[in-house]
């Protein structure tokens, strides 16, 4: 009854308005029929999607993602990022000073009238120069003459140099290196080795078993130095040497020995001399 009642109200209600004449409803407008495909596609579904708000990526999302490579390891590579270095830049390297070699120097010289000076970049050394030795024999004949020097200047005459006793001289220094003393038996060996002086054969005197030998019979002075300079200043250094020596001079500068014979020999450190001094000429016997 109720439902009936509330039809009959609605039913009423449309007259009354329909019953206006300013206000009659606009006719409907006809919209194309839509089909079941659109009508799915337009409706929405109930879930709505949430604006997408652009987001700045983070310093972590912007590292490169690590990808796989069949040839290599599964593990997931790690790019590390070195840190930025600032590096000074270098001064530019300068060439390398070269001394000048002796060839390129010497092209330019420059001559003060004296010496030739090289100019380079070391300071200037002076070169020592050792001058060769000089022969033995010539040491022995200026021995020779600073001895009969020395013997004018104090009075005495001088003493004449005989060969084969200068000869005897020279072996006697070989034997010197080796055994530096006033050896008898070294003195007879000399005298045999040259067959210099006196032969002494014991048969004349009625002695059997001694053995025969030759003898200088002379009276030596030897020495032994490691004297430097010229053959000159060597020389001097050995005769003076014996003239200071107050027993070698005691016969080397008497005017009893009236010949004398010289021998020297260099050995690459020490020089030897042997002087010896006779009243008669041993080359004679």
């Amino acid at each position: 009854m109720k439902k009936i009642i509330i039809l009959l109200l609605c039913c009423g209600v449309l007259v009354g308005m329909v019953g206006c004449g300013d206000n009659t409803a606009p006719p409907p407008i006809e919209s194309p029929p839509t089909s079941v495909s659109e009508t799915a596609i337009t409706e929405t579904p109930a879930e709505t999607t949430p604006p997408v708000t652009a987001v700045e990526p983070t310093e972590k999302e912007k590292e490169p993602i690590p990808t796989e490579c069949e040839d290599q390891a599964t593990e997931p590579t790690v790019t590390a990022t070195e840190p930025t270095v600032t590096v000074k830049p270098t001064e530019e390297p300068k060439p390398p000073t070269t001394k000048p070699t002796e060839s390129s120097a010497a092209e330019n010289p420059k001559n003060n009238g004296c010496i030739t000076i090289v100019e380079t970049d070391d300071p200037p050394t002076e070169e020592i120069i050792i001058p060769p030795k000089p022969s033995a024999d010539l040491v022995a004949q200026k021995v020779a003459e600073y001895i009969n020097q020395f013997r004018v200047e104090q009075g005495d005459v001088t003493a004449t140099v005989i060969p084969g006793l200068t000869e005897y001289c020279k072996y006697r220094c070989t034997q010197l290196k080796t055994n530096f003393a006033h050896d008898t038996a070294d003195q007879r060996a000399a005298a045999k080795a040259l067959q210099y002086g006196e032969y002494v054969d014991w048969s004349l005197y009625g002695i059997e078993g001694e053995e025969n030998y030759y003898t200088a019979n002379v009276r030596e002075a030897i020495g032994k130095g490691n004297w430097g300079g010229t053959a000159d200043e060597i020389a001097y250094s050995i005769a003076n040497g014996f003239r200071n020596s107050k027993g070698h001079w005691s016969y080397v500068g008497s005017s009893k020995y009236t010949y004398m014979a010289v021998g020297v020999m260099y050995d690459g450190y020490y020089w030897y001399v042997c002087v010896c001094m006779d009243s008669e000429n041993t080359d004679l016997k």
